[in-house]
């Protein structure tokens, strides 16, 4: 795929003495939200909806080509916690709430998956990776703010 242009915000002064300054539209990855470069026609389908551009971002793209290969991800959040881990029940795989202190108090900051030496801990804005052998990682967070 071409390498996105990344064109910089523009700013003179206009007939009137004003300053005026043009921007391009950024275009964010729907994975992890670090900006890839200018909007492009690709970046919008015929109805109007955003495409899925993260294998365009360096980040995201192990987790495309995992599920490529037959993967499942989720994206853990403190909104997608319930629907993680009731789809990992569904899966028949035991999940619970990981705790740490934060700020003096036990807060949940995670999900711990699995059982035993196999178990993984999967934290806020990270990825759950369960691959096809049914073993589960975790792939980072991109370190970028949503």
């Amino acid at each position: 795929m071409k390498t996105r242009t990344h064109t910089p915000d523009r700013t003179w002064t206009n007939d009137e003495g004003r300053k005026v300054t043009t921007i391009k539209v950024q275009r964010a990855c729907n994975g992890c939200g670090q900006l890839l470069g200018d909007l492009a026609d690709r970046d919008v389908d015929k109805r109007g909806n955003l495409t899925d551009v993260r294998a365009e971002c360096d980040h995201c793209r192990p987790l495309v080509e995992a599920e490529a290969a037959g993967a499942r991800t989720w994206h853990l959040t403190p909104r997608t916690i319930a629907q993680v881990d009731d789809d990992l029940d569904r899966l028949d795989v035991f999940a619970k709430g990981y705790w740490q202190f934060v700020d003096g108090k036990n807060t949940v900051v995670g999900l711990r998956v699995g059982t035993g030496e196999t178990r993984v801990v999967v934290r806020w804005d990270e990825w759950l990776v369960m691959h096809r052998d049914g073993t589960f990682t975790v792939h980072g967070a991109s370190g970028v703010a949503p």
